[in-house]
């Protein structure tokens, strides 16, 4: 017989207006690959070793362990269905897997694109081939413990050796150990090394070698290479990150990656014409996949909260206190919190694929375009894990005490999304690489230029009066997606504008460097990098419209983008205020038109969680069943908590008790 809870939830799906599995094909893409999808991830969780029931009660050790084993198992069945590594199947294969939690992933994404972009066409055949088989198991060893993003002033030294022809690495420092390289500690056998090259005692830059770590038979670190795990982080801890360092280490001289440049037999460093823009390509994409990314950690983190908010009861809200207890999910205050969430995973989702579609038809040899597309999804990046960080950490809170046990499953969202927040970029970093091209954007459209692309918006609000708002007044306008897309985008036009002005006085000072003077606009130039992703997100969902939907799920969808756009201006009105694109009239009326949406998605929400369609299994949460039976789900996990195995806990006879018979 269902429960109680169970019966809520059913009653909340039979308030659906649209069409369910049209929301679900239009989340894969189709039909088609909506099915596709489901087959590979129903074979994957069916699998008793990649699933992760155990999750939740693993110790640090014992999770690196799970993760060599579901490492394996995966390998071994992507084989066994003979997927092809690059393919459609293979990123909802590896999607399911949850691939980020595993210690060998590094090998097959950033170390296998690595020596495709640096490696020249030999190295890469050879190298690729040796990791895409798993007879090498590789890392990227560019961070150390005393320097991250500011490459330069990385401290490992790669001392060329004319008389042996090899290269001599050392780490001179502690600050040059490398530190925090995924699957370093103990899983990989090589690293992609980045070093400081030396050729007859002179410094000739940073460059990237690929350095065996390991005996291929013992496993045991080469003689002259310490290495080994940092230790229990926030998350990610079935990956290894670790440390190393390197004693008069010696590699061949064709261990140097040569696609850009290479050293002669004879110390000569000789330079190769390729462009090096033609490597943003798989950053590129890595990003415009990251955007995506926060948008399904968003889809798990709400789906959890609200199906648990539509069958958590608490207080009453009606007149007298008899009856049943109102669902959390009825009261105002919890739509606040939780709807905003919803409408940002649908956006994220909605821009992420639009951004992998631009980039897989991206000509590499496009320099101009590429910048531009460097530039966006730098920003891009830096906003989105920014706001599903805070949006997975506001499903939690929305979800009470309950939200706090491992068993809702939010903590271990959590864990992931601060870690994307740092990798592949800190946000500041990104922010300020993005500053760099709308500075020069700015200068482009001063000189007379033409933009094109993302940031043609700035070439039409730039030229428009400074005093001038690009919207009149009143709650009808302001509930217009095509008046939202131009606050937005006048909004970042004029903050680049005030950041350039910033820049330009700083530049101007005699007593500044221009070093100095970018330092001391970094606080702006970071505004007008926030205010670009901004516009970015806000005007890609509000495209959403023109996708083919039934009239009732794009009523849905465009109640979304307006909810999206609506909350973030609220969450940013001094921004917006000061850069004129509204009025202190408008805040009010900005309010009133949020609550107006929440009450138009209520009846919904729950289907609408429901379509991004995420198995019990992939979500291990007692709280975001499909069936609702929380209270159920939450004792029988807590049942299979180790410490309950036995009546009287470890170390009770031999602390407590004692402790119980001793006299003062």
């Amino acid at each position: 017989m269902a429960s109680h809870q169970s019966r809520l939830l059913e009653a909340e799906r039979k308030r659906c207006s649209f069409d369910l599995q049209e929301l679900k094909h239009y989340q894969y893409g189709g039909e088609k690959e909506y099915k596709l999808a489901k087959k590979i991830e129903g074979i994957v969780l069916r699998d008793p070793v990649l699933r992760q029931d155990d999750m939740h009660f693993l110790s640090f050790q014992q999770g690196y362990q799970r993760g060599l084993q579901r490492s394996r198992r995966a390998v071994e069945l992507m084989r066994e269905l003979k997927i092809e590594h690059g393919s459609t199947r293979a990123a909802y294969f590896w999607s399911t897997v949850e691939s980020e939690s595993l210690p060998v992933m590094l090998n097959l994404n950033m170390f296998e694109h690595a020596l495709r972009t640096q490696g020249n066409e030999e190295q890469s055949a050879y190298w690729v081939l040796l990791a895409r088989d798993f007879r090498i198991i590789g890392c990227y060893a560019q961070t150390e413990l005393g320097h991250g993003s500011f490459v330069r002033g990385l401290e490992t030294r790669a001392e060329y050796d004319r008389t042996t022809e090899e290269f001599i690495l050392n780490t001179p420092t502690l600050t040059g150990m490398k530190w925090w390289p995924g699957s370093m500690g103990k899983t990989a056998t090589h690293a992609l090394v980045m070093a400081r090259l030396f050729l007859a005692g002179s410094d000739r830059g940073m460059h990237m070698f690929i350095v065996p770590l390991r005996h291929p038979d013992t496993h045991e670190p080469l003689p002259g290479v310490t290495v080994g795990n940092i230790g229990p982080k926030l998350g990610y801890n079935p990956v290894d990150n670790g440390f190393l360092s390197f004693s008069k280490f010696r590699v061949p001289r064709v261990n140097k990656l040569m696609r850009h440049s290479e050293v002669t037999p004879d110390g000569r460093l000789v330079s190769h014409t390729q462009a090096k823009k033609a490597s943003y390509g798989t950053m590129l994409f890595i990003r415009s996949h990251m955007v995506s990314g926060q948008g399904r950690r968003l889809s798990q983190a709400i789906t959890i909260a609200m199906r648990y908010s539509a069958v958590r009861q608490q207080g009453f809200i009606g007149p007298g206190e008899t009856g049943a207890e109102t669902a959390v999910l009825d009261y105002v205050s919890q739509q606040y919190l939780l709807f905003p969430v919803l409408a940002s995973a649908f956006a994220f989702q909605h821009v992420g694929k639009a951004m992998a579609k631009t980039f897989t038809q991206l000509d590499p040899k496009n320099a101009e375009l590429v910048q531009e597309l460097h530039a966006s999804s730098s920003c891009l990046k830096a906003l989105t894990a920014f706001i599903a960080v805070k949006g997975v950490e506001t499903c939690r809170r929305a979800c009470g005490g309950h939200g706090y046990s491992r068993f809702s499953g939010l903590p271990h969202i959590y864990e992931f999304g601060a870690a994307a927040e740092i990798y592949e970029g800190d946000a500041l970093v990104l922010y300020l690489q993005g500053a760099r091209y709308l500075m020069k954007a700015m200068r482009t459209v001063q000189s007379g230029g033409v933009l094109k692309g993302s940031i043609k918006y700035l070439s039409h609000w730039l030229s428009a009066a400074p005093g001038s708002s690009p919207i009149r007044t009143g709650v009808d306008t302001l509930a217009d997606l095509f008046v939202l897309s131009n606050i937005f985008e006048c909004a970042a036009a004029r903050m680049v504008s005030i950041a350039a002005d910033k820049l330009n006085f700083f530049l101007s000072q005699p007593d500044l460097s221009p070093t100095q003077a970018w330092n001391k606009a970094a606080p702006w130039l970071i505004r007008a990098s926030e205010a670009h992703g901004e516009a970015l997100l806000a005007v890609g969902f509000a495209s959403i419209v023109d996708v083919k939907l039934s009239r009732p799920l794009r009523r849905l969808m465009k109640t979304c983008a307006l909810l999206y756009s609506l909350w973030r201006i609220e969450q940013n009105t001094m921004f917006f205020l000061e850069t004129g694109t509204i009025t202190p009239a408008d805040v009010q009326t900005i309010h009133g038109l949020v609550m107006e949406q929440l009450a138009i998605l209520r009846p919904d929400v729950v289907s609408l969680v429901d379509g991004f369609d995420l198995p019990d299994a992939l979500l291990q949460s007692a709280l975001g069943a499909q069936d609702g039976d929380v209270y159920t789900r939450l004792y029988d996990f807590a049942k299979r908590e180790p410490l309950n195995k036995t009546e009287v806990a470890d170390g009770i006879h031999e602390f407590l008790k004692p402790l119980m018979k001793s006299r003062i």
